[in-house]
């Protein structure tokens, strides 16, 4: 018997030996919505948004019940950074300031620092979508990115929605 607060090592998690069903089956979940998004867009075309999107589908197949998971975290958090982001673009896409090193990382820090004062504010917290705001802030983003986007997070906020009596929290 270890002390109290002490815990032995283990390499495969107790929840999956219980039930290793929802753990395969969410995964592989997120493997096709992750798989659609990445044909669809494609890594090169911006590798932070596809990155932010996975991180978002980890959240919503692995962690289902947390509160980042929710319709209102998942949808708001991502229409505000991609909004933070666009505005933090501003003074590249009007030509005020060159495209550098420097400016593209003061105005990404500057998009991801308003995003976290944003979510926390307005009760969106999701994580992922920093990421929106600071590839919108440092690289010229199109609507139809933007668009793609969004309809990304709404598909797997109506996948969350339609699967939230069947999903698991797998963490």
């Amino acid at each position: 018997m270890l002390p109290e607060g002490r815990r032995s090592f283990r390499l495969i998690d107790e929840k999956f030996r219980r039930d290793p069903g929802h753990f395969v089956l969410q995964s592989l979940l997120a493997f096709v919505l992750i798989a659609a998004i990445v044909l669809v867009m494609g890594t090169l075309t911006n590798g932070a948004i596809v990155a932010a999107l996975g991180a978002s589908a980890f959240i919503v197949f692995a962690t289902p019940a947390h509160k980042t998971a929710s319709p209102r975290s998942l949808i708001g958090g991502h229409v505000l950074c991609m909004a933070i982001g666009a505005l933090c673009s501003t003074p590249f896409r009007l030509g005020l300031i060159g495209v550098s090193g420097l400016s593209q990382g003061l105005l990404g820090a500057a998009a991801a620092s308003l995003a976290l004062f944003g979510m926390v504010v307005t009760d969106t917290e999701h994580p992922p979508a920093a990421g929106n705001a600071l590839a919108f802030a440092v690289r010229p983003v199109g609507i139809e990115q933007a668009l793609f986007t969004m309809g990304a997070v709404l598909l797997l906020s109506l996948i969350h929605r339609a699967l939230r009596n069947w999903l698991r929290d797998l963490a």
